[in-house]
């Protein structure tokens, strides 16, 4: 008896690998533009999408919290940057902020007088000396990056590269005297 067998049967494997690999790599597109603002503060869109991963669609999310800077960030439904902002009286050193979230490879620097960041490979905290009216002098930022896209080489530049330009249009945002002092050339 002969047994007919239908082509497709043989190759559907084969298509479905194919498929499974063309699906794969669409994912490492980026089909979205950064935008050149995120819930209300300018940005660099180059450095924003330097630490956002390959997708479709990228939005960014004001908060509805009591604290006076909340937003997040996400492509594709999936959160990549959390960032949160206590206005404060009093400057507060953001390496006791920093320590409560394990920062990978962190660092301290400090972007002009009264102006200390904690920089790492997974985001930073910032105390920008300005207040938000009232008896504010001091917002204290956290910036929390989820994306691991990027090479661990780069991470930290493209956090810093990220976190510099949402202080500074924040610092804008709020008409603050202070803007992160350019970075140190190399």
């Amino acid at each position: 008896m002969t047994t007919l067998r239908k082509p497709l049967r043989n190759g559907a494997p084969a298509l479905l690998i194919i498929a499974t690999l063309l699906t794969a790599c669409s994912g490492d597109e980026y089909n979205y533009t950064a935008p050149n603002e995120i819930c209300g503060t300018s940005v660099d869109p180059q450095a924003l999408q330097a630490v956002l991963p390959p997708g479709d669609e990228v939005e960014a999310t004001s908060l509805p919290l009591s604290i006076t800077v909340a937003c997040e960030i996400k492509v594709d439904s999936r959160l990549q940057i959390d960032i949160r902002g206590l206005a404060l009286s009093g400057a507060r050193d953001p390496s006791e902020r920093a320590a409560t979230f394990r920062m990978e490879n962190s660092v301290e620097e400090n972007w002009g007088p009264d102006f200390p960041a904690v920089l790492a490979d997974d985001g930073a905290v910032v105390s920008l000396p300005c207040g938000t009216g009232g008896r504010t002098d001091t917002l204290l930022t956290e910036i929390h990056l989820y994306s691991d896209h990027m090479s661990e080489d780069e991470r930290r530049d493209q956090a810093t590269d990220f976190t510099r330009s949402y202080v500074t249009g924040l610092a804008e945002q709020l008409n603050c005297d202070a803007r992160p002092a350019a970075p140190a050339p190399q």
